[in-house]
């Protein structure tokens, strides 16, 4: 069985962890709106549909993006949006089609007309989009319905697209972050484990961050979206009063004054493996500072327990 201390060595560092994460989190929103990456995610995974060449300029998505169903979901004119429906994707579409037709009065022909201007452009995006109005038997709600498929298909993709792009921007900000403040993981397990009262003292003030925190918690099963805004509203209220890393990074002595030399090759691999962790994400981090807080008190109630027996 593990000893107080070493659990409070545990818990220090998790909480430590929970609360760069957070730090983190923000960051990488930020960076990710100033780089405008779901839109341009969003953007990607149209253009895998409407174009052959998809990292060329093309006419046929820059008319679907004129479309006013999708024009007006973006925040001005010079933005485009950064989340769209399948309704909005197949209507504008339709649309779309309608306006590339000869001119017949027909919906079904005016589809079909549209469909056969775009594989002019882009004859393998215009094939795939005849088999699907055969599919649909020239029926326009039918084919709109196979478009919105296409949508949701592709946009299962995209979403991969973006998490390897965030992933990569959250490892960044992360190492960043933790070689700003000198946060080597290496150094801080010394810290506590030679210490007892430096750990007991960080356990504490974890403790306490917890019972102020309680009305945040999040479901196990709550989808991805949902634990990043938790996350977020979180990271704000941190961020309002940002007491407890101070406190937490005082009581460690965390920071690059007295570190040179070869020390500072010690540190900054101590700092990657502190990135390596906080990209994991705080709900991961607060969920195991929930259970180790848990482990701690059950710890503490047993010397009571056996003088009882």
């Amino acid at each position: 069985m593990f000893n107080s201390t070493a659990i409070n060595v545990v818990i220090g560092l998790v909480f430590i962890y929970s609360l760069y994460s957070l730090l983190v989190t923000t960051l990488n929103e930020i960076v990710a709106s100033f780089l405008n990456l779901r839109a341009k995610t969003l953007e990607k995974g149209i253009r895998r549909m409407l174009t052959d060449l998809d990292d060329r300029p093309n006419a046929i998505v820059a008319q679907f993006y004129q479309q006013p169903v999708i024009k007006y979901l973006g925040e001005s004119n010079k933005k485009k949006p950064s989340y769209m429906s399948s309704g909005s994707f197949s209507s504008a579409l339709v649309h779309l089609c309608k306006d590339l037709s000869a001119g017949s009065v027909h919906p079904e022909q005016q589809l079909l007309d549209g469909i056969q201007e775009i594989k002019k452009v882009n004859p393998e995006t215009g094939k795939y989009l005849e088999i699907l109005y055969q599919e649909a038997d020239g029926k326009l709600a039918h084919f709109q319905q196979l478009a919105e498929n296409w949508f949701n298909e592709t946009m299962d993709r995209a979403t991969g697209w973006y998490k390897k792009q965030t992933q990569k921007i959250t490892l960044l900000v992360a190492f960043t972050v933790a070689l700003s403040f000198n946060a080597d993981t290496i150094q801080i397990v010394k810290n506590l484990s030679y210490n007892p009262q430096q750990a007991a003292q960080l356990a504490s003030i974890a403790d306490q961050y917890l019972k102020t925190k309680q009305n945040s918690s999040q479901p196990e099963n709550r989808e991805a979206d949902e634990q990043l805004q938790a996350s977020l509203q979180q990271a704000q209220l941190m961020l309002a009063d940002q007491s407890e890393l101070h406190e937490a990074n005082a009581v460690l002595g965390l920071g690059w004054q007295g570190i040179s030399g070869i020390n500072i090759l010690y540190s900054v691999f101590g700092c990657m493996l502190t990135a390596l962790a906080i990209s994991l994400g705080a709900p991961f981090w607060f969920d195991l500072l929930s259970k180790m807080m848990q482990l701690r008190g059950s710890k503490k109630t047993e010397p009571s327990q056996n003088k009882k027996g």
